[in-house]
């Protein structure tokens, strides 16, 4: 099993309503994405996909189906600047035996692949990891089990 973490575009620091929730993607994150869109079509083939419902993740999501055919993705209040915990428990609680892909925040995301691979990972805005489990089900996943098989950042404008 695969999963498959992606960090959110460059971003806006303020948005219009002054919720962090709202803020938009910048020129340069429309770039990341458009390029993510481009490199993740022969990986993301099959993949259950779990995004965060804040503005900056579904317009990075939405950008990136328009280079590659995806399944509908669910949209997860509970993935808005989740912790490493949080994200553990949905995937745990996960009964689904597919792939993975979490668009989502830090340091929430980052924390996930280093659980996961016991080093440190650091995403940075529209940073890509896929880790490869020998395993059957979510619930069998844990510390260090995984390997890091991709790990891809779009060098944009």
């Amino acid at each position: 099993m695969k999963l498959h973490l992606l960090r959110h575009a460059k971003t806006d620091q303020s948005s219009s309503t002054g919720r962090d929730f709202d803020r938009k993607l910048l020129p340069k994150g429309i770039n990341q994405s458009q390029a993510l869109g481009t490199f993740l079509g022969p990986y993301i083939k099959d993949v259950e996909i779990w995004c965060s419902d804040a503005s900056r993740t579904k317009e990075t999501l939405s950008i990136i189906q328009k280079y590659v055919s995806l399944s509908k993705p669910k949209y997860l209040k509970g993935l808005y600047l989740a912790s490493r915990d949080e994200i553990l428990d949905l995937i745990w609680n996960n009964d689904s035996d597919r792939d993975l892909l979490i668009v989502g925040h830090n340091y929430g995301i980052s924390d996930v692949a280093s659980y996961f691979l016991d080093e440190h990972i650091e995403l940075k805005t529209g940073g890509y990891v896929v880790i490869e489990f020998d395993i059957d089900t979510w619930e069998e996943s844990s510390r260090g089990m995984g390997n890091k098989i991709i790990e891809y950042r779009p060098e944009v404008d």
